[in-house]
């Protein structure tokens, strides 16, 4: 429980104090601790880089620039038998295939005569000791400086072998791949400018590939329309003679029709058609004039037969002569009777023969209106004769030109087919001259508006820039590689990383002692320099031990590791020596029963041992023996047992460590380790408190916490961790801000 405690107060004192984001500061403490791989990285990559650039020869690019221009220049005004290109994002990009296809590749190498080149045909120049890489690309060019029996062996390379061996197909295939490894055609910004580039080792024949690629696609694309003219000429010019034909069959077809059916065009219409329009428009006239002289007729009747004098407005009453001259002669004859009137009376004779003149004036006027009528009647006759007459002749022609429909029917049919005919010929004939004018004129939709020139500087990188990209790729590589290696690394090297790992409380660390003297101890350093860092160290883990517990300080204290070699021997023999010097008496005990080592460090060869006293074949006094340089007592391991749990775990074994406790002030156990023996689970109980040991960086967080395990299954007492063999320059590097760290700054305080 109190272990679980201390886990999370660790826990809770590494999330305050650590912030969230990236430490700048332990980022540059990784990167000075690990700068020897950085650097060797650096250092290697970079050379290879500088190799690599002065192996490769340099190369020269040449470019040429093709521009998609639509705009053609055209004499007659018609729509071009080949569509121009357009200037859409898909179609400058379809010309850049055609310019990448392996047919334009071809083409170009052949007319160049490019298969017969060193440079893409490498069979040319004995091709027999030349290895065939089929890496390509930069992979090919970075190792093809190695030897040859290396790419060989490797596997990178094939073979070389005569040039009359290899399939010619293969060869081609070969230097098409060459070629097209050193051809870029992309695109000029986003506008309608194709760059035609080629790298060659000849600045001279870069220029001449570039140009004579650009050359070959304008001279494509304008031969590929005229091709396209010129069958479409010949397509039109035999297909002219078979719509002539056509022509000719259908008009035929349509005279015939017309002449065997008696068919006459009257402006668009049948001569019956025509006729009949022209009857029935006289039809109707003729009704209307016989309308007219019937209501005249009814009119003057019924005027007549009212009498008065309204008879006189009808129009062909006034218009007659004859009443005209009578009606002037009732006139004069009314002025001379109102003379007389005045004059003579009534009666008188003049009077008389006024009224007779009058009397025969009105009869002649009523002869003349009768007339008038009888002359209307006679007009009303004749009309009404003209319209029946007409009304025959209109139902006679309707009946022909009834027949005729279907006729007329057939003959729009022929005339349909013979003006389709006729419309398709002309189609036919506009466009065979259009088509034949448009051949000499043609222009390519491309045109080379650059022509590429031999470039004056290589453009393949030299050693400076493979050394600049090599030393920049080479740090970055190592930074990552050193990140990498931190990451890896789960060491436990800190306090803190002790206290959060294994929710132990942390008693100190242990620097290395990398200054002994030939066949010195750490024990006997601690003698020799009591002010060294060293010594300061194990008076630390000392005094944290008094202190751990104030009233009754710990008497048995046992030492313990995960693993073998994690320097609890060494630290168990160092804490007893100080022990010693600090006027205790010290007993060392050697509970490692499997490998015991204390008595080769202290230079002893005992006669009888632990076990031995174990046995009761020995007495206590005989068996331990004291160490005069140290002042310690040792209960030394002279043989081994084949039982050690079951004596650690004896009643005997607790009897003598109780009367140990009655004879001495401080007693130090060294214990096997934790991992694969059960030996210091059952010593562990023995003690008053367990001293755990973990070796600095080297013991994982994961290993000491399966040891710790063991411990923890017991509920042994735990005093605490402690670090050993701490490379204090190494660890100063970290930033830990720990004891650590200060014992490379307060080197004016000890006597190393």
């Amino acid at each position: 429980m109190a272990n679980s405690e201390a886990a999370q107060a660790g826990n809770a004192h590494v999330g305050a104090t650590e912030p969230g984001g990236v430490d700048v500061k332990e980022l540059v403490a990784i990167l000075r601790r690990r700068r020897s791989v950085i650097a060797g990285t650096v250092l290697v990559l970079t050379s290879l880089a500088l190799l690599v650039g002065f192996q490769i020869t340099p190369k020269f690019t040449a470019k040429a620039l093709v521009m998609i221009d639509p705009r053609q220049a055209k004499v007659v005004d018609l729509q071009a038998v080949l569509q121009g290109l357009g200037t859409d994002a898909s179609t400058v990009e379809t010309q850049i295939k055609i310019l990448k296809s392996r047919n334009h590749v071809e083409q170009v190498m052949e007319d160049l005569r490019l298969f017969d080149d060193p440079e893409f045909n490498r069979h040319v120049d004995g091709g027999s000791s030349v290895v065939r890489l089929p890496l390509g690309g930069v992979l090919e060019t970075l190792v093809s400086w190695l030897p040859d029996e290396w790419l060989i062996a490797s596997g990178l390379a094939e073979e070389p072998r005569p040039a009359e061996e290899g399939p010619s197909e293969l060869v081609r295939e070969a230097a098409i791949e060459r070629f097209d490894d050193r051809y870029k055609v992309t695109q000029e910004g986003r506008s309608y400018v194709i760059g035609v580039s080629f790298a060659s080792t000849d600045p001279r024949k870069a220029a001449q590939i570039a140009n004579r690629a650009a050359e070959l696609y304008v001279e494509g694309q304008r031969r590929l329309k005229l091709d396209a003219t010129v069958r479409a000429t010949d397509f039109l010019g035999s297909r002219l003679d078979e719509l002539k034909a056509d022509v000719q069959r259908a008009e035929a077809a349509v005279a015939e029709f017309r002449k065997q059916h008696k068919l006459v065009d009257a402006k668009g219409a049948t001569l019956n058609e025509s006729q009949l329009a022209d009857i029935s428009r006289e039809l109707i006239t003729a009704r209307s004039a016989l309308a007219e002289t019937q209501a005249k007729l009814r009119l003057v009747k019924d005027l007549r037969d009212r009498g008065g004098d309204e008879l006189a407005s009808v129009a062909d009453v006034l218009q007659s002569p004859v009443i005209v001259d009578l009606r002037r002669q009732e006139a004069q004859l009314l002025r001379e009777e109102s003379e007389l009137r005045t004059f003579y009376g009534e009666r008188h004779p003049k009077m008389l023969n006024l009224v007779n003149e009058k009397a025969n004036l009105q009869a002649k006027v009523r002869t003349e209106v009768d007339r008038i009528i009888k002359n209307l009647e006679n007009d009303v006759k004749v009309a009404s004769a003209r319209v029946a007459a007409l009304e025959r002749e209109t139902a006679a022609l309707s009946a022909q030109t009834a027949g005729q429909r279907e006729l007329d029917v057939q003959l729009r049919q022929l005339e349909r087919e013979a003006q389709a005919s006729r419309q398709l010929y002309e189609s036919f004939l506009q466009r065979f001259k259009e088509t034949s004018e448009q051949k000499g004129i043609i222009e390519s939709d491309a045109r080379v508006i650059q022509v590429a020139s031999p470039p004056e500087k290589p453009s393949s990188p030299g050693p400076v820039l493979f050394g600049a990209v090599g030393f920049t790729a080479s740090l970055m590589l190592g930074t990552l590689l050193a990140l990498l290696l931190e990451r890896l690394d789960s060491g436990l090297r800190t306090a803190r990383q002790v206290e959060t790992h294994l929710g132990i409380p942390a008693l100190g660390l242990v620097p290395r002692v990398d200054r002994l003297k030939r066949r010195q101890k750490p024990h006997q350093y601690l003698l020799a320099k009591p002010l060294s860092a060293y010594a300061e160290s194990i008076r630390a883990i000392f005094t944290s031990l008094k202190l751990s517990n104030v009233d009754d300080p710990p008497k048995v204290v046992l030492v313990t590791s995960s693993l073998p070699q994690e320097g609890k021997t060494t630290l168990a023999l160092s804490l007893a020596t100080f022990a010693a010097r600090s006027s205790q008496r010290v007993l060392l005990l050697d509970l490692d029963l499997r490998h015991p080592s204390i008595h080769r460090d202290l230079g002893i060869e005992p006669r009888i041992g632990f076990i031995e006293l174990m046995a009761g074949e020995a007495s206590l006094a005989d068996v331990i023996v004291h160490d005069e340089e140290t002042d310690i007592d040792l209960l030394p391991v002279k043989k081994q047992t084949a039982n050690p749990t079951d004596i650690l775990g004896s009643n005997k074994m607790v009897s003598l460590i109780g009367e140990l406790r009655s004879r001495y002030d401080f007693i130090v156990i060294d214990s096997a380790p934790l991992l694969g023996v059960t030996d210091t689970k059952v010593a562990s109980l023995l003690a008053d408190k367990v001293l755990f040991v973990t070796q600095w960086e080297k013991t994982n967080a994961e290993t000491a916490r399966n040891g710790l395990s063991h411990l923890l299954e017991t509920r042994a007492s735990l005093a605490g961790a402690v670090l050993t063999q701490v490379d204090i320059k190494k660890h100063a590097t970290y930033g830990y801000g720990d004891v650590g760290q200060y014992y490379g700054k307060y080197q004016r305080y000890y006597v190393n």
